[in-house]
């Protein structure tokens, strides 16, 4: 049976993951996770798409490492764009 090569995404330029276990992670790293909001409302933040509940602090992002929800995205620029 072939193995199905992982999809790897550019890490966004402007936005930072930090996992209190595993330090500074990859955008490749990071689950993201929501149950409230639709694919529509999803909208382009500093080049990485996110929705509402994603924006406000919570347990939005799981390191796929260890597997901790108390990963933090932090912006290195602050530009709000929306597409």
């Amino acid at each position: 049976m072939e193995k199905t090569p992982q999809v790897i995404i550019p890490d966004s330029e402007n936005a930072k993951f930090t996992c209190p276990n595993d330090g500074e992670i990859s955008q490749n790293d990071v689950i993201f996770l929501c149950n409230n909001c639709s694919q529509q409302e999803l909208k382009i933040v500093n080049d990485v798409y996110l929705c509402p509940s994603c924006l406000r602090p919570g347990k939005n992002f799981q390191c796929m490492i260890c597997e901790s929800k108390e990963v933090k995205m932090t912006f290195k620029k602050l530009s709000h764009q929306k597409r």
